[in-house]
């Protein structure tokens, strides 16, 4: 599958769109890193894992942020608190701050890509939003 259709094919991946033209932008996946892959904050790896690409006409906008605080949103209110993780060149400075203003620390540094990579880690259960109480909490 190409084009549009084909970055949604797999659950946990996302278009981001322009909110006012409705303008492709960019794709979002939230899923588990490969346990055989460099960066991982517990033992046995296969994290949730959290990566997006934007045309660069869109950087700078707050579609990047809007995007993902909203997929890590909604993912905490369906999911147990567990690590996420963002992963991004070292060099990458604008992606780095995108994810301390999530809240999102970074916890080390690694090889990859034949670029230094920066490992940040978020607890997913901080991005869940306030519930009403009696509202039961996510079991799986």
């Amino acid at each position: 599958m190409a084009g549009t259709a084909g970055a949604t094919a797999e659950a946990g991946s996302y278009v981001i769109a322009d909110g006012q033209t409705d303008q492709f932008v960019g794709t979002l996946r939230l899923d588990r890193r490969a346990a055989d892959r460099p960066g991982h904050v517990t033992g046995e790896g296969r994290e949730l894992e959290l990566s997006y690409v934007l045309r660069r006409g869109a950087w700078g906008a707050g579609l990047a942020f809007e995007a993902t605080a909203a997929a890590l949103r909604a993912a905490a209110g369906e999911l147990l608190d567990q690590p996420v993780l963002i992963v991004t060149q070292a060099a990458n400075d604008s992606s780095r701050k995108l994810a301390r203003r999530l809240g999102f620390h970074e916890v080390s540094q690694f090889e990859e890509f034949d670029a230094r990579q920066v490992l940040a880690v978020a607890p997913l259960g901080s991005f869940r939003a306030s519930l009403p109480a009696g509202t039961p909490r996510p079991t799986h």
